[in-house]
């Protein structure tokens, strides 16, 4: 190869010529030249030192060597093969192959040529090796991280789905019937770990989740790492559920034993879901989801269990999913209304109120029970832009009443609030603003809880009712006397009104125990300052006898069910529905 250099002398510029050795010694990869012999033995004719090194050939070695005397040719057979087919047919070839080194795999890539080196014929194979193995690693150690789990090394969620959506096919494709199954594992309380020992401990008790796992299943079986404290095993050859269930038995037991970190025992349990191709369906993301699905349902029926996924359990949380969504639609678009049953002085008869009764009537599925929404607005926390909807309706009939008939005649409205409601929101925020906007005094609107609504968060929820207080609004207790700890609520929260279960009214007789529990209550009450609603009246008997009682006020079907807004229009007005005692 012609060389163009500067001779300093004077003369100028000068050609010299590079030695073809010389350039084929100094490339960065390896070049071969190979003879095969008629028995088809290999022989190595010349290799540059990139080559040498590849094959590791000592310096000393002389040309022509036998390949399998450098190096034994049954590793190299993918390559000795490739050399002769080049040889004998005359074309070139690329060939990928891999060498074993010191324990160590090497990844080539070889370009293979025959030339023709004399005027007989005579062919050889040129060569180039070229080393991939920098380049494979990292692609190996690329995918290794796109399919496994970087802290407990175990397959992902991407992996794993994919093993299980081989399984599935190879299941369906055989003649042979049999199903799989997989788990979903979730740690309960582990949150509890983190807060308690910080993350770092977290993590080491997942690496340790993962061996425990490991060692509860078949060696068959895929463990996989879904999400933070959330494993999915795959177990690819069920005969029977049975097996499945023995599995789940062993890592419960396993959880019985303490965990050791940083010298502190710890104890938690797992909630298990299964689902299997022989109770679920048989797509691979649907197979998770209903695992998932079942062990949540672990999760809810008390956490430490196993719940094999039914399908009609999921047909009802389908419903409830969808009717969740509508209730969301309902709610924005105030498609929602307040009902009204009048609180009425039981000696007069005369209307003194209103509870407000949110309705639903669904364009589909007609009238939907409050008993169906209202818990499930709760559980998704609709509850919240549900209960300040309710408040702002009820202010809303409160002015209409007030233009209509003039303030004098105006009865307050009860507006029932959650316990859920308390806990997210700031209630006497929302109720002051209602008050505002509509010019209203806070005498005319009332808040009722339950009891169970108090004991959820007790100091938060009293510190909330003595705001509203504040503002003029008086506060009453529900369902009161359904709780083991009613009559501590009338004199450690701020309450104005009671109201009676109709669980007690119903069962009410003259001189037995629920006529004396009432009648106990009443005096109670009343030495405290509290006005008494007895609810659920329907007998004229029972409302005889709460009146005897000192009770002042009841609502019940005897005077009237929940009635539309234009109903109640009438009631203030002073059409009043039941009849009235003689003057």
């Amino acid at each position: 190869m012609p060389d163009t250099s500067y001779d300093s002398s004077g003369s100028g510029w000068t050609e010299t010529t590079a030695s073809a050795q010389t350039i084929t010694d100094a490339l960065p990869f390896g070049v071969v030249c190979f003879d095969v012999k008629e028995d088809g033995q290999v022989l190595i004719a010349s290799a540059n030192p990139m080559a040498k090194s590849i094959f590791d050939m000592q310096g000393s070695v002389v040309f022509p060597v036998a390949l399998g005397a450098i190096w034994a040719e049954s590793d190299l057979e993918k390559l000795s093969e490739a050399i002769r087919l080049s040889n004998s047919r005359q074309v070139s070839n690329t060939l990928e192959w891999v060498k074993t080194r010191d324990g160590h795999e090497h990844y080539l890539t070889s370009q293979l040529k025959p030339i023709f080196v004399d005027g007989n014929g005579h062919c050889q194979v040129l060569c180039t090796i070229e080393d991939h193995t920098a380049e494979k690693l990292a692609e190996q150690n690329i995918m290794h991280h796109a399919f496994h789990d970087a802290l407990t090394g175990q397959p992902n969620r991407v992996l794993f789905r994919n093993k299980l959506e081989e399984t599935v096919l190879n299941g369906q494709r055989s003649d042979e019937p049999f199903g799989c199954a997989v788990l979903v594992v979730n740690i309960d309380r582990f949150q509890q770990i983190n807060e308690s020992f910080g993350h770092s401990a977290g993590d080491r008790f997942l690496i340790s989740m993962a061996s425990t796992l490991r060692r509860c299943i078949g060696s068959s079986d895929i463990l996989a790492r879904l999400s933070g404290d959330e494993f999915a095993i795959l177990v690819p050859d069920m005969v029977h559920i049975k097996s499945v269930v023995k599995i789940c038995e062993r890592i419960h037991e396993a959880m019985r034993q303490p965990y050791d970190l940083d010298g502190n025992e710890v104890f938690t349990s797992v909630s298990i879901g299964v689902a299997s191709t022989m109770s679920s369906a048989t797509h691979p993301e649907d197979l998770i989801r209903d695992a998932d699905f079942a062990m949540h349902r672990a999760k809810i029926a008390g956490k430490a269990r196993t719940e094999i996924y039914r399908r009609e359990s999921h047909q009802v949380a389908r419903s409830q999913f969808h009717l969740e969504t509508e209730l969301r639609r309902a709610v924005e678009r105030q498609e929602l209304q307040l009902f009204y049953q009048p609180i009425i002085d039981v000696r007069t008869s005369e209307l003194r109120g209103f509870e407000a009764l949110t309705r639903w009537n669904h364009k589909d599925h007609g009238y939907v029970s409050p008993v169906e929404f209202i818990q499930l607005a709760e559980e998704t926390g609709i509850i919240v832009p549900l209960g300040r909807w309710a408040i702002e309706a009820a202010c809303t009939c409160l002015k209409h009443w007030e233009m209509e008939v003039g303030h004098d005649k105006l009865v307050p409205i009860n507006v029932n609030v959650s316990g859920v409601q308390f806990g997210r929101d700031d209630v006497a925020a929302v109720v002051a603003a209602a008050l505002d906007k509509y010019k209203l005094p806070g005498n005319l609107l009332r808040i009722e809880l339950t009891e169970s609504s108090i004991m959820a968060n007790p100091e938060r929820i009293s510190e909330s009712l003595d705001k509203i207080r504040d503002l003029g609004v008086k506060v009453a207790l529900d369902d009161f006397g359904t709780g083991y700890s009613s009559l501590n609520y009338l004199h450690q929260f701020p309450i104005d009104i009671i109201k009676i279960d109709r669980v007690f009214i119903n069962q009410l007789e003259r001189g037995n125990t629920q006529h004396k529990i009432l009648d106990m209550i009443g005096r109670l009450a009343r030495s405290l300052g509290h006005e008494i609603v007895a609810e659920g009246l329907e007998d004229p008997v029972h409302i005889d006898m709460v009146t005897e009682m000192g009770f002042a006020f009841g609502q019940g079907f005897y005077y009237s069910a929940p009635v539309s807004s234009f109903q109640a229009s009438d009631m203030v007005r002073g059409k009043l529905p039941w009849s009235q005692p003689s003057p």
